[in-house]
């Protein structure tokens, strides 16, 4: 009986909703609503997150000058009276209460690799019979171009507009790993070098060390000695906590932890001295606020503890000079531009941190993802740099690009925010993973070292990325191009910042990780842990 009633009641209410939608509807210049239900997600793993990256793409395909999309925060709080799996009859229910002309609903099925996309929308007004969707494939990588062929079918089928669906990008065709350039091939097959360098070999096992798991996602990690007793110190940073810590009797121990205001997200961290008085100084970006202003800090010990010493709106980032050791980089933010063009080198003088040079480097490189240096060992500086896609580009001094990885690297969470005109929701600008100069095994050549995080879907959405496992590795530059020499053995994670430097004080510089196994919700906890990679190299690599 209660059953029975309650139908009733759901009937009546929506068919008031439709009466007073309908005595609306026929307002001339008002842009047509549309609700978009996240999709749900049946998988046999948890890829929840493909819920905010679908209802993201789906918007910005389905808006335009006179459709909007309702909000998210909207749409959540009528989704937050329904218990029941939405079917035509809520659908329609839903878009009576949002005012709405159409609503959008369905799921994205995954197991193992393949994929089924099974979508409905519904005309609130019942002007037009339900579109349905249904797509199936082999490869989970078709996600995306699933998406576009819907909103694709929406715009010409519901909306009369016509509009060429995006095509996915093709596909890097199967090659070797010296990733040479093509014209390098013929000349490879008959080198001895090339025949050694043909696969990159993993790193012995052996100097292998992973700390204790800590309990949040770590998101920078630098070594330096930041008071000044000789000793190599660990500092890494979450989204608002920072933590120095020690190696000591083969664990690490803390020395100083510090939580941020809540208003603060950190989202670098770099030691250096640069104000030369034996302790390395701690610089902070920081970002603040909704408006994500630029707040970052320095810290400097004190014999008790670490004081601000210094404060800018700069992005900071410590990179080593070509010359010899350290130079701290600037940058600035505007609200209506999240990279101002200019990276400075940055000098202590007169008590504070002032700009003295700006570098002169290739378009579209900001301060995050690059480094300085001879990788040819011709006497020329040059600039290796991460592009948008996460490929490596080796650029001459005069700009020119020299090469380009068809390998992706680096691959990163970390991101900024940057509102453009007219948008409901921010654009997420993900940063370039370090770059790091080294000449690892002594034989004079600069080595590029770099972080490579992997994952069927790590890249796949604009705001929303997720990456599987991660591993360090190591190029440099031979006659075949920017080849890979070694790699590390894969993690579960992924790699979220990294740094060189003897962080055990045994005398020799370890590669120094940290791998991010859980990122963590509102309820679950985050787990990262520190890796530390001793340098020498495996001896099946030769050395001629």
């Amino acid at each position: 009986m209660k059953t029975e009633v309650r139908k009733r009641l759901f009937g009546l209410v929506l068919l008031l909703s439709l009466v007073v939608l309908a005595a609306g509807a026929g307002m001339a210049d008002e842009p047509s609503r549309v609700v978009i239900v996240p999709f749900k997600i049946n998988a046999d793993r948890d890829l929840s997150f493909l819920k905010e990256g679908i209802v993201d793409m789906l918007t910005s395909r389905l808006s335009s000058g006179d459709r909007v999309v309702v909000g998210r925060e909207d749409t959540d709080r009528v989704l937050k009276d329904i218990s029941v799996p939405v079917n035509e009859e809520i659908a329609l229910a839903i878009g009576a209460r949002l005012r709405a002309d159409h609503v959008l609903f369905g799921s994205l099925t995954i197991l193992g690799n393949s994929i089924s996309l099974d979508a409905r929308m519904v005309d609130v007004h019942q002007k037009r019979p339900m579109l349905t969707f249904f797509k199936q494939s082999k490869e989970i990588d078709e996600v995306i171009p699933q998406i576009d062929l819907l909103a694709t079918r929406i715009n010409e089928t519901v909306f009369g507009r016509s509009v060429a669906a995006r095509q996915p990008p093709a596909q890097a065709a199967e090659r070797r790993a010296v990733y040479a350039h093509p014209e390098s091939l013929l000349a490879a097959e008959s080198s001895d070098k090339a025949k050694v360098l043909s696969a990159p070999v993993d790193m012995a096992p052996a100097g292998f060390w992973k700390s204790k798991n800590f309990k949040i996602a770590i998101k920078g990690i630098a070594l330096g000695d930041v008071d000044g007793d000789g000793k190599t110190e660990v500092v890494f940073i979450s989204n608002r906590h920072i933590y120095v810590h020690r190696f000591e009797s083969q664990r690490l121990v803390k020395i100083w932890e510090k939580a941020g205001k809540r208003s603060e997200r950190f989202t670098g961290v770099d030691v250096a001295d640069i104000n030369g008085n034996g302790r390395a100084e701690i610089f902070v970006t920081s970002l603040k606020g909704a408006g994500q202003r630029l707040d970052s800090f320095v810290l400097e010990w004190d014999g008790d503890g670490f004081r601000r010493i210094g404060g800018d709106p700069w992005y900071y980032r410590v990179i080593e000079s070509p010359e010899g050791g350290k130079i701290l980089l600037g940058q600035k933010r505007r609200m209506d531009d999240p990279f101002v063009p200019g990276v400075y080198q940055l000098t202590w003088r007169n008590g504070e941190y002032g700009s003295q040079e700006r570098l002169t480097l290739p378009k579209g490189i900001n301060i995050f993802g690059f480094a300085l240096g001879d990788f040819m060992n011709n006497g020329q500086q040059m600039i290796v740099a991460f592009d948008k896609g996460d490929h490596i580009r080796l650029f001459a001094p005069s700009g020119e690009e020299e090469y380009k990885t068809d390998e992706r690297y680096g691959g990163s969470m970390n991101y900024v925010e940057s509102w453009s005109k007219g948008e409901d929701v921010p654009d997420r600008i993900y940063l370039s993973q370090r770059i790091c100069v080294h000449d690892l095994d002594g034989d004079g050549r600069l080595d590029v070292v770099v972080a490579s995080n992997q994952g069927s879907l790590g890249r796949l959405f604009r705001r929303f990325r997720r990456f599987e496992s991660g591993r360090m590795a190591s190029l440099s530059w031979t006659d075949l191009g920017l080849t890979q020499m070694w790699q590390t053995r894969k993690i579960s994670g992924r790699i979220s910042d990294y740094a060189i430097g003897d962080f055990d004080n045994d005398g020799t510089n370890e590669v120094v990780a940290a791998q991010v196994a859980k990122q963590g919700t509102a309820i679950t906890s985050a787990k990262s842990a520190i890796i530390g990679y001793e340098l020498g190299l495996p001896d099946c690599i030769s050395k001629k």
